[in-house]
This record gives structure tokens, sequence and C-alpha cells, in this order.
């Protein structure tokens, strides 16, 4: 996902597919991105934790779309720095469209965030970044009876401008490019609620360091179609 630009287990991801009772399940879940569907419930409330090097991530976020369909996601976070007292700000949106591929599901992906800090008011030095990021995921959901496992892999280009403005010095302002590869392995219950851990691995920029985070997410909303398919032939027949 794009506000946590950061996930993987190889190994265990081969396992799954070399495992004799798993087998793939029609592509229901959100499989690119290791949640819930859309089928039944249309909206995601999603909440994640985010740990590269010296750093701590939290976010939160809430996300909409149809099964197969266009789908967006919406949220913010806070980042704390080993070093720092302050802390950053930053809200993110994320877009994609999911396209079933065979029992797979593959979304390409395209989002952004903007971040405001840490500042230090000693300085004072006031620090902003924007941050854009475009890319494809794919997933495959495999049926376990109790449980939807989906291992699944995302590779994104991400462009990143940070703004450093000082009193009494001219504002500095730095790019950064670079790509890079998350992987990870949803645990879906019930279609409703998942738990996904995840490893991010860059390449092509000065950071190649793996880090690594947690997603958890929930399904809410109406059941898709649920007031539609009631008819009082249907609710008489309930009720009796």
């Amino acid at each position: 996902m794009t506000s946590v630009a950061f996930m993987r287990n190889p190994k265990l991801v081969t396992l799954l597919f070399c495992g004799a009772t798993l087998h793939a399940s029609v592509a229901s879940a959100q499989a690119c991105l290791g949640l819930p569907s859309f089928t039944v419930r249309p909206v995601h409330v999603v909440l994640a934790g985010e740990f590269p090097d010296s750093a701590t991530s939290y976010a939160a976020g809430i996300g909409a779309g149809r099964h197969n369909r266009l789908f967006a996601n919406l949220g913010a976070g806070q980042v704390s720095y080993q070093g720092y007292v302050e802390k950053a700000t930053f809200g993110f949106l994320e877009f994609g469209v999911q396209f079933p591929v065979g029992m797979a599901q593959l979304c390409p992906i395209a989002g952004g965030y903007l971040a405001s800090g840490p500042d230090d008011a000693a300085g004072p030095i006031k620090r902003t970044s924007r941050s854009a990021a475009a890319g494809g995921a794919i997933g495959l959901p495999l049926d376990v009876g109790f449980v939807e496992l989906i291992p699944r892999a995302a590779v994104t280009y991400d462009y990143l401008s940070q703004k450093v403005d000082a009193e009494g010095f001219d504002s500095a302002t730095e790019t950064f490019n670079s790509g890079v590869v998350d992987v990870g392995l949803g645990f879906v219950f019930r279609d409703r609620f998942s738990v996904q851990p995840v490893v991010h691995m860059p390449f092509a920029g000065e950071d190649d360091k793996v880090s690594f985070g947690v997603f958890a997410s929930a399904s809410f909303g109406w059941p898709l179609g649920g007031f539609a398919s009631r008819t009082p032939q249907k609710d008489a027949k309930r009720d009796g």
C-alpha cells in the first residue's frame, strides 16, 4: 500500500504453493492487497504499523470499492524517528483497479502522500515532503477451510520530494527515486477480518534496507444488494 511504503518471506510463500492440503479458491477477496473482498461489504477499515530502520510508523485508513472494479483508500498516520522528539504526520490516498487473472487477482495501483515534520523548534527547522508511487500488485487466495491465505506481492516505483526550511537560510529541496518490492501473506477470516505481515525490499535507490510491517483490516457496510434482494415473499418465508 502506498500509505506505508515498506514489507515478506519468500520461503513461506513457496511452501504455501507446495502444500498438499491447499487449493486455490475463487478470487473473492481483495487478493492483490491481501484484504477482505468488496463482494458483500464495500468498505474497509485498515490499521497499519511499519517498522523501518530507526523509525516507527502507525496509520489508519478507510477504503471503498466494488469487487473486480475500482477501489480507493484514504487515511492518515504518524511517524516517530529515533533521535527526534517531534513526529511527522502524513495523509495518503491510493487507488487502483482489480482484474481477475485466472484464480489470482491483479491490480494496477497508484497513490501518494503529503507529510509534515519532524520539525526542530530550536532551529527553527521545518520539513515537508510529498511522494507519489505507481505500480502493480498480485495475490492468489488459497482456501484452507477456516481461513483464506493470500500470498501477494507488489512492485512500485516511488518518487519523493523533501523540502527543508531553516530560519536565515534559503529553503532546500531534495528528490529521491527508488523501487520497492512488497511481499505479504494475508490471513482473511470469514471474508470480514484480515491480518497481514509484510516485508518491504527497496531497489534501484540509495536506500537498500529491508523493513517490515503489519496490516489489520475489517470490512463494513450493508451487504451489496441486500435491500434489493429482499421481497415480502422472502421475508414471510424466513419468518415462517
